[in-house]
């Protein structure tokens, strides 16, 4: 921003100005003026682990053994409070479900003064109690900036938004810039009604509409606009397109989950190898991380290059993982690196001194490590050490003979279920939350199993196939790759600000596509400006997709698409492949139905009209 400043104005006028965020900027008044409040020059500034692990800390030496799992529960709950500068008292009300808020809350505050740390919310906070109690260092800040701009106002809080008001008072040259139609992060304690009521808290306000829109073309606006529209709490503004015409959003319907991962997949290969498209032009924008893992496992298969942004890539995830290094040392018992990890999950017992002797033995035979297990006696180590590597070499003998039938995913399970691993990955997540997404990642890899075997029915399938087709050797050039051509797949969430030609929208489920969570505590307005702002991240197309059917608890149910494609007007919508796809399914219903009354009435001679 100031080297764009820089260019239209001169460099030394913009190295004078201030260009920070509003953290920074706390920081910067905390550092010198912060003694006033006991903060020290020498503060630092916590992470969130950092700050979970002593909120954890602060919990246990608190007393509260029982709560300690729900740490992060107060580090969410303290993070709110101090965004929305509430009472603690007051927000322990409000909020019965974090019970002993007060008293946590006393306890980490008076532990961060003490170690003289702050977390990113004291960024905000704390200047603002040093201006409103410290009217001289207050009037120091408003000499110094007799002008204020703020770029994404929609997305400030309450804390910001005093602070701003203090600091401009009482000359009131301020400028806001923002789009209250772009307000998606009340989560994390934006507040919409700073920039709808900004006339109100600045009552000369001027206020000028951007109306023209750079980015997507007009089918893309003003299919965004009339959803948006819906919406009560907003400014209405009518937005041109400065792109013109281009493309129809299509609306795509596959036939389950499979169907409409690999319809996606296919659909950019085909945008790259026929429309002039890259890889890196095209972005799967989806409701939340834990939908990215089956479309990212049909870009593996499809041998797409692609990039995970703002969450932890599925089969980077400790589960998975795991599971493979499972996988991968039946298909291959050579593998020492898979071994290793299999002897720590579940810990079996082998010692490192163990490890260390049999590397040794494996060394001078020339040997694998799993080789040199099976000749344990041959090492000199203490007798429970030698049992344990028995039991190793049984286990393993006893699966390999499984896996060898052809029945992976039966075998996988068997193994999991010895092991007890889901109850060990519960007692490894620190929150319900966390352990269900590792339960959930766990059975897809295991579906995807599944679902190879039932492909490859006709001949025996084998570990070493399955693991080719999912293409999971990574290795530095293809890493390198995906991070400068590949897709981009993320959250709408994490999308906001950025631009692709081609976007696709995927898993739009009504279940899924607005949060039921959200929809229950009656944001839906906002769960409509974050699929208008999925929407206006296309430039060139925009696909919406969602499965016919799902898969939910073992059992088959039918999708009904999220509410909001309903609120695109037609004849913005191209949907010649869902409308194809249920004129066909009919046709083949009817043709069915057709045929066996023919051979029924063949076989009986009950008249065909009958």
């Amino acid at each position: 921003m100031q080297e764009r400043i820089a260019k239209m104005a001169t460099r030394p006028a913009a190295k004078a100005m201030t260009v920070c965020t509003f953290h920074s900027l706390g920081a910067k008044i905390l550092r010198e003026h912060g003694s006033a409040i006991g903060i020290s020059k020498s503060f630092t500034i916590l992470d969130d682990h950092q700050r979970n692990a002593m909120i954890k800390e602060v919990v246990r030496n608190a007393g509260s053994v029982k709560l300690v799992e729900k740490h992060e529960e107060f580090g969410w709950a303290i993070s709110m409070a101090k965004n929305t500068s509430a009472d603690p008292d007051q927000f322990e009300l409000d909020h019965p479900q974090t019970p002993r808020f007060k008293r946590i809350f006393e306890a980490y505050r008076l532990q961060s003064i003490k170690r003289q740390t702050i977390d990113f919310d004291d960024l905000l906070l704390l200047p603002l109690q040093l201006f409103e109690g410290h009217a001289d260092i207050l009037q120091k800040f408003r000499d110094r900036y007799s002008f204020i701009s703020i770029d994404e106002f929609q997305d400030t809080n309450s804390v910001q938004l005093k602070i701003a008001r203090l600091i401009a008072s009482p000359h009131n040259n301020i400028m806001a810039v923002g789009d209250d139609d772009q307000g998606i992060y009340s989560w994390r304690g934006a507040d919409i009604e700073n920039i709808i009521s900004f006339p109100s808290f600045f009552p000369d306000t001027t206020t000028i509409v951007l109306d023209t829109n750079y980015r997507s073309t007009r089918p893309i606006v003003e299919a965004a606009l009339a959803v948006v529209g819906r919406n009560r709490k907003r400014t209405i503004k009518k937005i041109n397109a400065a792109a013109g015409e281009g493309d129809l959003i299509t609306l795509y319907k596959g036939e389950d989950e499979l169907g409409e991962a690999e319809w996606v997949a296919q659909t950019i290969k085909d945008d790259v190898a026929n429309k002039g498209f890259t890889y890196k032009s095209h972005c799967l924008l989806f409701r939340a991380n834990a939908m990215i893992r089956r479309f990212e496992e049909e870009l593996r298969r499809a041998k797409i290059p692609y990039k995970v942004f703002g969450a932890l890539s599925f089969f980077d995830s400790k589960e998975i993982k795991d599971i493979l290094a499972y996988l991968r040392f039946f298909a291959n018992q050579a593998d020492e690196i898979s071994l290793q990890r299999i002897l720590k999950v579940p810990d079996r017992g082998i010692a490192a001194s163990t490890i260390e002797r049999l590397e040794e033995l494996a060394g001078l035979r020339r040997i694998g490590l799993f080789e040199a297990m099976k000749h344990h006696l041959d090492v000199d180590m203490q007798e429970i050490q030698h049992v344990h590597c028995q039991e190793v070499c049984d286990f393993v003998i006893k699966y390999a003979n499984l896996f060898a039938t052809g029945k992976l995913s039966e075998t996988i399970r068997a193994i999991l279920a010895e092991c007890d691993y889901l109850h060990l990955l519960e007692r490894a997540s620190k929150t319900e939350n966390g352990a269900t997404m590792r339960r959930e990642n766990v059975e897809d890899i295991l579906k995807g199993l599944e679902q190879y075997e039932v492909k490859n029915a006709k001949k025996t399938p084998s570990l070493a196939d399955f693991l080719q087709e999912l293409s999971l050797v990574k290795n530095d050039e293809a890493e390198e790759e995906a991070k400068e051509y590949g897709v981009r797949l993320m959250t709408m969430h994490k999308a906001k600000g950025l631009e692709f030609d081609v976007v696709f929208m995927a898993n739009m489920d009504d279940t899924v596509m607005p949060s039921p969570k959200t929809v229950a505590e009656g944001h839906i307005e906002e769960e409509r400006r974050l699929f208008y702002v999925g929407m206006t991240r296309a430039k060139k197309k925009l696909y919406l997709t969602y499965p016919g059917n799902k898969e939910f608890r073992k059992k088959i149910m039918p999708v009904t698409p999220t509410r909001f494609i309903n609120e695109i007007p037609k004849e913005h919508l191209d949907a010649e492949f869902t409308e194809l796809q249920e004129t066909q399914k009919q046709e083949f219903m009817d043709n069915f139905f057709t045929e066996m009354q023919k051979r029924l009435a063949a076989q009986t001679n009950i008249p065909k009209e009958l």
